[in-house]
This record gives structure tokens, C-alpha cells and sequence, in this order.
């Protein structure tokens, strides 16, 4: 008895589809071989086809572990991410929030800066700022 087109579209799929090493995907993905064991140990990634030493991964798992790191740069926990993965909830994506303030200088004219920097360099920024207003004043004469 022969095999049906549909067993073998999936044998000739599993056998063209790219198999990693564990380095292989600790080189792809930046993450070492310990976090990549232990983010199968806590569920974030399916177990390695095959045992020991002889285990590899395809490309479903390098993609997952890329997913991972771009929820991380988001700014999500690990424990959202495990939630997000499993699929059990869609935790919220906070936005990465950057505080600025604005000054301002005259009708029309502001002057933006972050809070680190305003913080970092308050008396370089009030001279600035005395400047540009000083500048704004005199009608722009006399500062070319």
C-alpha cells in the first residue's frame, strides 16, 4: 500500500526545513545555551527534536526566540511574555514613554527637551533658552 500525497507533502516539508544546532541558534539569536534551556524548561519554547546531544531545533524555534527578544526590547517581563506565548492573555504593550518639556520662547516658537537632558543641563539650557528669546526680542538684529 502506497502513501497518500498528503504524508508525503509533510515528510518532504520536515525534511527541507532547516534544523539549527543549539549554537546555531545561541549565534542567531544572541541568547546563550543556558537561557535557551531554560526557556524550554519554563514552557517559552518547545523541546528540541531528538535527545541529548544529538536534539536540534528548526526554524519555528529560532523564530520564537526572536519573538522573545523583541517583546523583551519592548519592555515586557518575562512572565507577559510566557502569558503572551502560551496564549492565555495579551498582556498590554506599554509603550516606552520618554518625558519632554517645553519652553517657550515666543508665539509659534517652543523649545522641546527631555526631562534627562533638562535635568543633566539646566544651566546650559536656561542660556539657551535667554538667548533665544533675547534673539526673539531684538528682532533678530545684531546675531548674524
Amino acid at each position: 500500500m502506497g502513501l497518500d500525497i498528503m504524508t508525503v507533502n509533510c515528510y518532504i516539508f520536515v525534511m527541507e526545513e532547516k534544523k539549527y544546532t543549539i549554537q546555531d541558534l545561541c549565534d542567531l539569536s544572541g541568547y546563550t545555551r543556558r537561557t535557551i534551556r531554560y526557556y524550554v524548561q519554563e514552557g517559552l519554547l518547545e523541546p528540541p527534536a531528538g535527545r541529548g546531544r544529538g536534539g536540534f531545533y528548526y526554524d519555528s524555534h529560532l523564530k520564537r526566540l526572536l519573538q522573545i527578544k523583541a517583546l523583551q526590547d519592548k519592555g515586557l517581563k518575562l512572565a507577559a511574555i510566557q502569558e503572551l506565548v502560551k496564549g492565555r492573555e495579551r498582556p498590554e504593550l506599554q509603550p516606552s514613554r520618554e518625558l519632554w518639556v517645553k519652553y517657550l520662547i515666543d508665539r509659534g516658537i517652543e523649545i522641546h527637551i527631555t526631562r534627562e537632558l533638562e535635568e543633566k543641563e539646566r544651566k546650559k539650557i536656561a542660556e539657551i533658552i535667554r538667548v533665544a528669546r533675547s534673539i526673539i526680542e531684538s528682532g533678530g538684529k545684531g546675531h548674524d
